[in-house]
């Protein structure tokens, strides 16, 4: 087995396809476990614009430790630009923000609607449907700019049939946001999401040109 894709003086570039997936799998299941641990930063939002920047069940460093993994294996496989890794990371702790406040705002919409009526049980229905709305909304919005920032550095990320294929599992794997709240455990959604995404995005690294 040959490891030189992990030197520093070789030209940067990405395993075998089916090593490469299962690497930045096991990365998003590393960062995803670091990002289940309690945040060690307080609480903070903001009111103009009212923006949650971090809260003990979706903290902050969830999305750094993210997005310092997929920077680290994309200075490692695909461009040894310090600075456009370092974009890399800003967008995904962005998209980790965006993706988070975006579910917030359907959450609402969705439970302060009149959807079901008033009938019994409607209240409960849609948080139901606000749970499942907001999962997949905020999975696809944080998977889309964590594409693009990944493409910053790898340009395989940039084509439609590697950033679709990121943004559509993300929206996939937010119906995971249901049962993480429901039973209040943020490791059931962030460990399987960033395994996910992070795998995607060694599948587009590696997926040959057409």
């Amino acid at each position: 087995m040959k490891w030189d894709f992990l030197k520093i003086h070789m030209l940067p570039r990405p395993p075998p396809r089916a090593r490469a997936v299962t690497i930045m799998a096991g990365v998003g299941i590393l960062t995803g476990l670091i990002s289940s641990l309690p945040s060690p930063l307080p609480d903070l939002r903001l009111d103009d614009p009212e923006l949650l920047i971090n809260a003990e069940g979706i903290p902050l460093h969830a999305g750094v430790a993210f997005g310092a993994g997929v920077a680290v294996m994309l200075w490692l496989w695909a461009n040894r630009d310090p600075g456009k890794c370092l974009l890399a990371v800003a967008l995904t702790i962005m998209g980790w923000l965006a993706a988070v406040n975006t579910a917030n705002d359907v959450m609402q919409v969705v439970v302060s609607s009149h959807l079901f009526g008033t009938v019994e049980g409607a209240k409960a229905n849609r948080e139901i449907v606000g749970w499942v709305l907001a999962g997949v909304i905020g999975g696809a919005i944080g998977a889309g700019l964590t594409a693009f920032g990944a493409g910053i550095a790898a340009q395989a990320i940039r084509r439609p049939e590697a950033w679709g294929v990121i943004v559509g599992v993300g929206a996939l794997y937010g119906l995971l946001l249901y049962p993480a709240a429901s039973l209040d455990q943020i490791v059931l959604l962030v460990v399987p999401w960033q395994a996910a995404v992070a795998a995607c995005i060694a599948y587009g690294l590696t997926r040959p040109r057409a």
